[in-house]
């Protein structure tokens, strides 16, 4: 059978090219056959090849990590214009509104934050943006202020508004991020899965830091001035059971994210117990206060190092004037913690706080270490005084009262702030006992 020039069609995959043929209708030589045969081949090879090399190379495309880089940088979302705090709460309604009641909504905007923020000395400075506001539009060196600062605390844009919002914590490159991609998500938007946004090291991004040096504005120097990652794998390497911090600040998924700012948070960390008894044949008393750390991954307080606790006790008569001179009992604990305000009579005060120095701040790397008092996980620690009475106060019923208080910042750096004390400080725990007269019990109040 002879094979027309229309015929004549070679066919290879899904590649199809016509062949030369000759005008006489006679089948070409083989060898004028292969010629073509062969052009189709590199030319599928080519293509091969070409398909190949993008592929490699798309995927050598790097995504904006989800992680935050200890405020260096703010984040960049790429997020359409239309993605808004409020969008994403159109259908994620309870992470939304769990959000909207949480102080990360509102880290870049409480009165306290604007005055450190806007402060001269300390404030100012782009790095602290980068964490509290993560969104801001400017991108100077951390220690720099970044432009418009005044002129946006007036008006309060969305990025600094907002805070730490959905936006900051789960999109890049214009793509949702999730430790899960689920096909529900997927008809609202793309999604990338990442399981580091689960993980502990992804609120270090954050919550762990070291101070910067306005001579090296992207450098470190020093200890960590907020070290929870470093303290919660202390935790774990201790025998720790939490695996990550979204299982105490974030159980089940909630989205309020509570801290040292929430009463009930604290109190899961810290407990305390209050007892008193007389010390035969009397008038004196023995008086002891016992903390003990509960469900926290990290020491207490955690957080910023200028946040601190204080143990407060004193024993009152019944007029609510105190009575007894107050002498301190060595607890025998030989990792004792003590850091007691010179015993001058009642409130006999306790402590408890991350001190920093010139080896903290990285002005003398061989300066001892400064002193840490924090209580650790798992830790009890026990405060006892013995309490001399005159015999007449003795001999009436005595109320002994011990009060935990959670610092934020010490009364001189409120004051340098503008802050009113009740502000930065508050009681949250308190314990009562009666101390009756020698010989009766004394019983809890």
């Amino acid at each position: 059978m002879k094979m027309g020039f229309e015929d004549d069609i070679i066919r290879r995959g899904s590649l199809t090219v016509e062949a030369d043929g000759p005008d006489d209708g006679q089948v070409p030589p083989m060898k004028s056959r292969i010629i073509p045969a062969v052009v189709v081949v590199l030319v599928a090879a080519v293509g091969l090849a070409g398909w190949r090399v993008r592929g490699v190379l798309k995927s050598a495309e790097t995504s904006t990590t989800i992680l935050f880089n200890q405020g260096l940088v703010p984040v960049v979302t790429g997020a359409p214009s239309g993605w808004t705090n409020a969008w994403c709460g159109s259908c994620h309604k309870q992470e939304y509104e769990q959000w909207q009641g949480s102080r990360h909504n509102v880290a870049a905007s409480t009165h306290n934050f604007e005055v450190e923020c806007l402060e001269p000395g300390s404030g100012r400075q782009q790095y602290c943006l980068n964490c509290h506001a993560p969104r801001i539009p400017a991108n100077g060196l951390p220690t720099s202020e970044p432009p418009g600062l005044d002129q946006a605390y007036q008006h309060q844009p969305e990025w600094l508004a907002g805070g730490v919002d959905c936006l900051t914590c789960h999109v890049r490159d214009g793509v949702v991020v999730a430790t899960r991609v689920t096909d529900k998500g997927l008809e609202k938007h793309a999604m990338r899965e990442d399981p580091a946004l689960g993980r502990a090291e992804f609120c270090a991004g954050c919550h762990q830091f070291a101070f910067k040096d306005l001579d090296l504005p992207d450098h470190f120097h020093g200890a960590l001035q907020q070290a929870s990652l470093e303290e919660f794998l202390e935790y774990r390497a201790e025998g720790g059971i939490e695996t990550r911090c979204h299982d105490c600040h974030m159980p089940r998924g909630g989205h309020r994210m509570p801290g040292g700012y929430d009463d009930k948070m604290v109190k899961q960390a810290v407990g305390m117990d209050l007892v008193a008894e007389w010390i035969e044949p009397g008038p004196e008393a023995e008086v002891t206060v016992t903390l003990r750390t509960g469900r926290v991954g990290h020491r207490v307080p955690g957080g910023e190092e200028l946040r601190f606790l204080t143990v407060r006790t004193e024993v009152l008569a019944a007029d609510g004037q105190t009575v007894g001179t107050p002498e301190p009992v060595s607890g025998g604990d030989e990792n004792d913690q003590s850091e007691r305000d010179e015993l001058s009579g009642w409130p006999v005060i306790e402590t408890l706080r991350r001190h920093m120095g010139d080896r903290e701040h990285g002005r003398d790397p061989q300066a001892p270490p400064a002193p840490d008092t924090r209580l650790r996980p798992g830790e009890t620690r026990r405060y006892s005084y013995r309490v001399h009475f005159e015999s007449g106060a003795a001999s009436k019923p005595l109320t002994v009262r011990a009060r935990l208080w959670y610092h934020l910042m010490h009364d001189g750096k409120a004051k340098l702030f503008g802050h009113p004390l009740d502000d930065v400080q508050r009681v949250v725990r308190e314990q009562e006992v009666n101390l009756d007269p020698p010989g009766d019990s004394a019983t809890d109040r």
